[in-house]
């Protein structure tokens, strides 16, 4: 008798990338591949017949959603959406690329045209595990030139629950990619109706909150962002030039197509702001870190911009840091009134961080569930310091007034950059306000999350150090 589930064996083949000129590589040589996954036959299950699960065509555009992690668990294919077309009994995926090395399959799911999961492999310890031979994560080494298959299991979906196969959820991570075309366009005094596109940074922005930001180039631009919104909201930046806030339908984007795009304005003129740049080195720059496990030492000529929350393996007891930062804004004229201050933070080797932490707006408690999200923030210190004199018991006082939070991140950058407008601009936009002291790095709301690790003024590369960049105009 049949059992309810029928596992299908599903073949990952992953083979490198051909060079221009053909050698053989030893194994453990550094190069690319692609990954290639071609599926079999889909099984007939008890009371199922293979017309439940396919639709009646000959051609259909499935989906498969990956995540890979490599050895160390760092995610390199993070819920990954790969178009799988069915031809006949088979099917046949686009490619992916990965780079040599060891890797673990950790989510391996069939989606169908409609969005549902209609086949997924079960994860170890989950209570379908034990219908397979071998539950996630597999474990895979990719050498160059070199082909790597991978067999992982999967099980028919049917009315079971997303815990039963061992992810949190199918629902909130199905997403239909919407495509459309777009271009941005420098309206100037001079312009002349012709195909005089520039580069532009564009941020897409859904009703509840999802939001991208894409980096367009002088060109038409293909954009993939998540579908299933009637309104999208875009923020148009480009340098030197006021934002433009903008709102286009689904139905507009659908519309555009690569000869007919969506063309985005940037007006010039009396609307171009003016920008000045700051990135100093350990000469002209000021910035220090204090720590609570040594309140009376001056940490001036420290090389990392920190807000962290560690142990101290010699003390077992846990160490709270923070940093304070001034940037000289003399350069500014007399009359310039701050449009927009964005900071940028780099890091060389990211504090790692408890996932358990729900990543959200920093402090804000959920009343459903009472859960408190961590982070840290960016305070207004309100009255002088010394870099080389401020200690944890001499720190200056700052206000919560306008602070700006900053989340737990995963990013396949080493750097953030940060919106600080509101620590420099007053609400009734009047020019810049002389008592201005600089901030203070914090966790936030309570020590408790490690934390983060930039780097300073006194970091010895240069291109790492916090900058910070002025838009403003002339009164």
């Amino acid at each position: 008798m049949k059992t309810l589930f029928k596992s299908f064996q599903i073949i990952l083949v992953l083979f490198a990338v051909i060079g221009f000129y053909s050698c053989e590589k030893k194994p453990g040589t550094i190069g690319k591949g692609t990954a290639e996954f071609s599926l079999g036959s889909l099984p007939e299950e008890d009371g199922l017949s293979k017309s439940d699960v396919l639709p009646d065509s000959a051609f259909i555009a499935y989906q498969l959603m990956v995540s890979i992690e490599d050895a160390a668990g760092n995610p390199v294919v993070t819920d990954t959406l790969i178009p799988l077309y069915v031809f006949g009994t088979g099917f046949m995926s686009e490619n992916i690329e990965l780079v040599t090395g060891e890797y673990k399959l950790t989510k391996f799911l069939v989606i169908n045209p409609s969005g549902e999961v209609v086949f997924a492999s079960p994860v170890e310890g989950s209570p379908l595990a034990y219908l397979v031979k071998d539950p996630l994560p597999i474990l895979f080494n990719i050498h160059a030139e070199q082909v790597t298959r991978i067999l992982p299991e999967v099980l028919y979906v049917g009315t079971h629950t997303p815990d039963e196969f061992g992810y949190v959820t199918f629902g909130m991570q199905i997403i239909t990619p919407l495509h459309f075309w777009t271009a941005c366009l420098l309206v100037t005094p001079e312009w002349i109706a012709t195909n005089q596109y520039t580069n532009a940074k564009l941020t897409v922005y859904a009703p509840d909150g999802w939001h991208y930001t894409f980096w367009l180039e002088a060109t038409v631009n293909h954009l993939i962002i998540r579908g299933g919104y009637s309104v999208y909201y875009f923020l148009l930046e480009k340098e030197g030039y006021q934002p433009q806030k903008l709102q286009f339908s689904q139905r507009e984007l659908l519309a555009t197509t690569k000869e007919n795009p969506l063309i985005l304005k940037i007006p010039s003129g009396s609307n171009e702001w003016k920008m000045l740049v700051l990135q100093p080195g350990p000469d002209n720059g000021k910035d220090a870190m204090i720590s609570n496990l040594e309140p009376d030492k001056n940490f001036g000529d420290h090389k990392y911009f920190e807000a962290t929350f560690l142990t101290e393996p010699i003390l077992t007891v846990m160490r709270s840091n923070r940093s304070l930062i001034w940037f000289n804004l003399g350069d500014l004229p007399n009359s310039a009134i701050i449009m927009k201050a964005v900071l940028r933070l780099s890091y060389d080797i990211p504090i790692p961080f408890d996932s358990t932490y729900i990543i959200n707006n920093a402090g804000i408690t959920d009343p459903s569930t009472g859960v408190v999200w961590y982070g840290a923030v960016l305070q207004q210190i309100l009255g002088p310091w010394d870099e080389h004199q401020v200690t944890w018991n001499t720190q200056p006082n700052t206000t919560e007034l306008g602070q700006v939070y900053i989340s737990p991140f995963i990013k396949n950058a080493n750097f953030i950059e940060v919106d600080i407008t509101r620590l420099y601009k007053s609400i009734s936009m009047s020019p810049i306000d002389t008592r201005t002291f600089g901030m203070l790095f914090k966790l936030w709301p309570t020590e408790r999350f490690p934390g983060f690790r930039f780097a300073s003024s006194d970091y010895p590369e240069a291109g790492m150090r916090p900058k910070l960049t002025i838009y403003y105009t002339i009164n």
